[in-house]
């Protein structure tokens, strides 16, 4: 019998009448003899009192409690035996219940998982933009036509898989903005589906159904399912991959297969987004190193997942490269891109700054994602990650490796959008969860009164439910970047602007000077002219990114130009714009315009524009 069995927690969590007999440490006793021994601390291990055999290679389940004169248990020292994280016991296997769950087949909490995941892309079809979303979302449709890292279509390091997942959709879909976004939806539901499981194997099944809740409500989580980003697929491979982890470092026959499914995971999530292998590689070594077989043995599987996930990684990164133009041209262009950021934002070019700013950023985004499911998480974090449970728990080990790659370099390299944090968001919800539990928990046995697993359960879900509905609410109606106010806002201004431009406006004759929506409109009006409005780095031997604000380009008009619109300039401080006037195109949009001849002047940067004759 395993310490996770029904029939152990039916005697865990009921004691006997006085007239029977109850386990203690000397053997089998009548309970009104043990009541009137003196309080001590009794711990009790299930198997060997019951006379069974201890799980293979697993953490005895114990259980910590202060017998009473009265013979009840104390609540303040009670705790419900958890689960090993390597010790062969599978909740989905096993029939495990965990905290607040009900003995369930393991097929059943399968379709839980499932229906969960099915349901958070459903709720994601109705409010998923219409246009491209953003600067990035432009450079991978641009890239479905013609893939070239150097031409930022898309940016490097590249995205092979994602664009190439991208390209067979639109043979089908035939709308490069739709087949991303149809990616994202699987994405989000997918890492909802993984999250469940995750939270089962690790705490419980309760635990993960509304961790699960918390992701597929959050405001952040939300938004980047709606639009054409990468980011819900960093929640679905991070959450696969640590579901594969907690295969590998398991005690079942399989382990060592799973490994190197593990390692095909993070190869493959790779090519959707290069931070999967290097943030959840070291979750997977310690997985396969805490596993119970023989050293030689987890070091040879060990060196084969890793040669495996090195296999796949090249088998879609050389021909990256070579439809780049080569490693020369490859190289140039990740060169240039990545010293813009490591100038701009990370510890290295900014020093003590850049790690501020960059933390700022970081409790910004974690705000972003958790809303006020941020209380419960700082409560938790305190109390979970202490030294003595990460040195006790495995679940909270496996839990700290899984957060710290990516809290670290976001704090000390770069943070450049919210969707980043969507690497950690999904175990965060799971300490959510955890943290909402234990703290009512605490509060029940704070009061003393009658106890019941039934209201600390229902008391959890109510805490955990209200949490889901003022995400939700966020989401759909408050404002912020990402969220549905700002994706129909992009959709309504790409939809007036570009239906305008076409309408009225022939393409060879007319100029846009454009900044936020600039790539937008290259892939929707490729006939007309381009021109950036200002830029934030300049290339050189250097990146330089100050005082861009001050910096102005001038512009002799060329023959065959006869307007020059600037359709996202939001405020215009020239104080003479000239010929420039602006004009409403509805719905609150509008664009700054001017008729202009052969040899007019036009002169443009952050927040200016003019022309004159």
């Amino acid at each position: 019998m395993r310490a996770g069995s029904t029939q152990y927690n039916k005697i865990d969590r009921h004691p006997p009448p006085a007239n029977c007999c109850s386990l203690s440490p000397a053997g089998v006793l009548p309970w009104n003899m043990i009541a009137k021994l003196p309080p001590k601390v009794i711990q009790v291990n299930p198997h060997k009192e019951m006379g069974l055999a201890p799980v293979p290679g697993g953490m005895e389940a114990q259980r910590i409690a202060n017998v009473g004169s009265d013979g009840g248990l104390s609540q303040e020292r009670s705790y419900q035996p958890r689960q090993s994280l390597f010790d062969g016991t599978r909740v989905l296997q096993s029939g495990a219940t965990g905290w607040g769950d009900r003995p369930t087949g393991n097929t059943l909490f399968g379709f839980v998982a499932l229906a969960m995941g099915l349901a958070t892309s459903l709720s994601r079809i109705p409010f998923r933009s219409e246009y491209l979303f953003a600067w990035d979302s432009a450079n991978y449709a641009l890239a479905l036509d013609q893939y070239n890292v150097a031409f930022h279509q898309p940016q490097p390091p590249g995205y092979p898989l994602y664009v190439a997942t991208a390209w067979m959709l639109r043979l089908v879909i035939g709308d490069a903005n739709a087949s991303y976004v149809t990616l994202s939806i699987v994405a989000s539901g997918l890492a909802v589906t993984m999250l469940v499981l995750v939270g089962a194997r690790l705490f419980d099944r309760t635990t993960g159904v509304l961790g699960g809740c918390v992701l597929a409500t959050s405001a952040l989580f939300w938004g980047q399912g709606e639009v054409a980003y990468p980011y819900a697929l960093l929640a679905a491979f991070s959450t696969s991959g640590a579901w594969a982890c907690l295969e590998a470092g398991s005690d079942e026959p399989g382990a060592r297969r799973w490994a190197i499914v593990g390692a095909i995971i993070l190869a493959v999530g790779s090519g959707y987004r290069s931070e999967i292998t290097p943030f959840l590689a070291p979750l997977l070594a310690w997985a396969i190193l805490s596993h119970s077989s023989s050293w030689p043995t987890r070091f040879r599987t060990l060196i084969t997942a890793g040669a495996t996930g090195v296999g796949v990684i090249t088998a879609w990164y050389v021909p990256m490269v070579i439809i780049t133009g080569g490693w020369g041209v490859y190289q140039q262009a990740t060169g240039g891109y990545y010293s813009y950021f490591i100038q701009s934002t990370s510890g290295l070019g900014k020093q003590l700054l850049g790690v501020l700013e960059n933390l700022r950023a970081l409790v910004e985004f974690t705000y972003a994602g958790l809303g006020p499911a941020i209380l419960p998480l700082t409560l938790d974090l305190g109390a979970r990650f202490r030294p003595t449970r990460l040195a006790s728990e495995p679940a909270t080990r496996f839990v700290a490796i899984w957060l710290a790659p990516p809290l670290a370099f976001y704090v000390l390299v770069h943070l450049g959008n919210p969707g980043y944090i969507l690497t950690f968001l999904p175990p965060a919800c799971l300490l959510v969860a955890a943290g909402t539990r234990d703290l009512v928990a605490d509060l029940f046995a704070t009061l003393k009164g009658p106890q019941s697993r039934v209201s600390e359960v229902v008391t959890t879900t109510a805490v955990i439910v209200t949490i889901c509905i003022i995400n939700a609410g966020l989401f759909l109606v408050g404002p912020g970047e990402g969220r549905l106010r700002e994706i129909r806002e992009v959709d309504r201004t790409i939809d007036r602007t570009v239906t305008a431009l076409r309408n009225d406006f022939v393409p060879a004759s007319t100029m846009l000077v454009a900044y936020d929506r600039s790539r937008q409109y290259r892939y929707y009006l490729p006939g007309y002219r381009h021109e950036l409005l200002f830029n934030v780095a300049v290339a050189g031997k250097g990146t330089d990114t100050s005082r861009y604000w001050e910096r102005r380009q001038t512009l002799v008009v060329p023959v065959g130009i006869t307007a020059i619109i600037f359709p996202d300039l939001d405020q215009n401080t020239a104080e003479q714009p000239g010929m420039l006037k602006k004009q409403s195109l509805g719905d609150g949009i509008e664009w700054w315009i001017a008729t202009v001849t052969t040899g007019d002047k036009a002169t443009w940067g952050y927040r200016y524009a003019s022309v004159s004759r």
